[in-house]
């Protein structure tokens, strides 16, 4: 809650403006009350069609949790009391169809935030697939293509494809580089060759060793292709001192940034690293580790 505003996560049909106004003028509810804050993924989660919706005519999406390497996009929202209630109202929270849940969302910078998101309940989910219309479903693939996110989570579960890792992309800004001393691991986890790639953050000189905090600087780095996520971040994990969300004890905290490419605006995994309020580290003014 900040100020009476809840933070809400989307990641359905109400990525579709018009689909939510729509509803609002039928049930007589107010609709500008859902403010966007911007696109965010939603980590170690996936999305699933198991629940039959008669208002849609098919399935209606889902979120659950499946561990590393899984994240469904969608967009961070404000809403203020009288649309947190109606939003209760249109996901079915009265009826028990969908759930309230608190989950933490990667903003495009790497920081987390706390938000409200809704689950379909353990008595509406079927123990099959069920096929949402493509009317439905194209309601959320054109809202996540409006905020340049990637549909292949979308793409995954509408095919019920499972394991689903819709992001493949390892952004890396230091010893794990072309040229630096743990490069042979860069090489192992991902295929293809290195693209040059920026992240806005603050790069920092830990010794023999840098790490991105959040800021306004320019980090110079490279992105990679994962081959086998699962076990790409989990050795990457082990590598960087990276616990799981719930540690308070991890070195860095694995997120999912924005970068700029050659090719644009892409999405990719990284690594920012857990600064101490009271330690006394040196920037790195380049932002660029090997221009140190």
């Amino acid at each position: 809650m900040e100020g009476g505003t809840t933070l809400y996560f989307g990641y359905g049909s109400n990525l579709d403006w018009s689909d939510w106004k729509n509803w609002c003028e039928r049930k007589n509810e107010p609709h500008d009350g859902l403010v966007e804050v911007g696109p965010c993924w939603l980590p170690d989660f996936t999305m699933k069609f198991h629940y039959f919706s008669r208002g849609r005519g098919g399935g209606a999406a889902d979120i659950i949790e499946n561990g590393r390497g899984h994240a469904v996009p969608g967009v961070l929202f404000g809403m203020d009391p009288v649309t947190l209630n109606a939003m209760d109202r249109k996901e079915g929270v009265g009826v028990g169809i969908y759930e309230r849940k608190k989950v933490r969302v990667a903003l495009p910078d790497g920081t987390f935030r706390e938000a409200l998101t809704y689950c379909v309940t353990k008595q509406y989910v079927q123990d099959r697939f069920v096929q949402p219309t493509e009317h439905y479903a194209h309601l959320i693939e054109s809202g996540l293509e409006k905020r340049k996110l990637p549909i292949g989570e979308l793409k995954n579960a509408i095919e019920d494809f499972s394991p689903s890792f819709p992001l493949d992309k390892l952004f890396v800004y230091g010893t794990l580089m072309e040229g630096e001393c743990r490069h042979s691991s860069t090489k192992q986890l991902c295929n293809g060759e290195a693209r040059v790639a920026t992240a806005q953050g603050e790069l920092l000189d830990l010794g023999d060793f840098p790490g991105m905090v959040h800021g306004n600087q320019t980090v110079q780095g490279e992105v990679y292709n994962l081959d086998q996520v699962y076990e790409a971040l989990q050795t990457l994990d082990s590598i960087e001192g990276f616990y799981g969300y719930d540690s308070n004890h991890s070195l860095y905290t694995r997120t999912i940034i924005e970068i700029e490419t050659e090719q644009g605006t892409e999405w990719a995994w990284t690594y920012i690293y857990n600064l101490d309020s009271d330690e006394q580290v040196q920037k790195i003014d380049s932002g660029d580790w090997r221009n140190r």
